[in-house]
């Protein structure tokens, strides 16, 4: 899958806090195998970031980062000096190499 166009910009992200819904965390681990707060991990961190600009009625991130050695996308929100994460998946091979690039 080719990635969405827009530019990624490589950043570092530190929350206060990192939260997330618990039914979508158990969600998240039964398709995927891992759950939110295991991605929560993340941060603070270097990540490739960029907004997504799809229309949501609350502004979403795309991230790409690496965690324990996988490279995952994951999809946020900020409240306040919170980040929400909505949900996360291991990257696609474009994605994974755009992270090696980097």
């Amino acid at each position: 899958m080719t990635p969405p166009p827009g530019p990624f910009r490589l950043v570092y992200r530190a929350f206060e806090q990192v939260e997330f819904d618990p039914a979508k965390s158990e969600e998240v681990f039964e398709a995927r195998g891992f759950d939110l707060g295991f991605i929560s991990r993340i941060f603070p961190g270097y990540v490739l970031e960029r907004e997504d600009t799809r229309g949501y009625a609350e502004p979403r991130f795309q991230v790409i980062g690496e965690l324990l050695g996988e490279v995952y996308e994951v999809i946020y929100t900020r409240r306040g000096q919170a980040c929400r994460l909505i949900t996360a998946w291991i990257a696609e091979p474009a994605y994974r190499r755009m992270w090696h690039d980097r």
